[in-house]
């Protein structure tokens, strides 16, 4: 029975989904034939039935993949900020962590004053735009979060390289001899 580590069946579920793409794909080229009246169709050198058939059961080993990504992400914990959290719940904080980091570095690169030209405002009176906090703070501020979001994600990658799971479909996709 194959038992993979989370970490690499997440790589996996990517390539069964991308598996369902081609196969839904060949599926659609495969489905009609034009030809010309009085000359035989030319048959697929695959059957719309058997793709039909391999798509079905590739769409049902992703959502067992899904579900087991799933499953083990919310059963497993790591510790962060002196609590435990699920895997979910890290990767979902390390998501929204990564976001805000980027918009502190990006107030942290605006001007403190900058003068707007071309934009004409109260009878074509220039205009100034002014930072309403402090810019070098903000800039710090997203370096410290991204510096603690490349920690969260080191413990979570950590922690999905311990955990393995069964998935024997997996000797479909990926060769599992060493």
């Amino acid at each position: 029975m194959a038992k993979l580590s989370l970490a690499a069946l997440v790589p996996l579920r990517s390539d069964i989904a991308h598996k369902v793409t081609e196969l839904d794909q060949e599926r659609e080229n495969n489905a009609f034939c034009v030809y010309i009246k009085g000359d035989k169709a030319e048959e697929p050198s695959r059957s719309f039935t058997l793709i039909t058939e391999e798509l079905e059961e590739a769409r049902e080993d992703f959502r067992q993949i899904d579900e087991l990504i799933h499953g083990a992400n919310l059963a497993h914990h790591i510790l962060w900020n002196k609590q435990e959290i699920s895997l979910f719940t890290a990767m979902q904080t390390a998501k929204h962590m990564r976001k805000e980091a980027a918009s502190l570095k990006r107030y942290g690169s605006m001007k403190k004053e900058e003068l707007n030209t071309g934009r004409f405002y109260n009878g074509g009176e220039q205009t100034i735009t002014r930072a309403m906090y402090d810019i070098e703070k903000a800039r710090e501020n997203g370096l410290q979060l991204e510096r603690k979001v490349k920690r969260l994600s080191q413990l979570i990658e950590d922690e999905c390289h311990k955990i393995f799971l069964e998935f024997p479909q997996a000797e479909k996709y990926i060769d599992l001899e060493d």
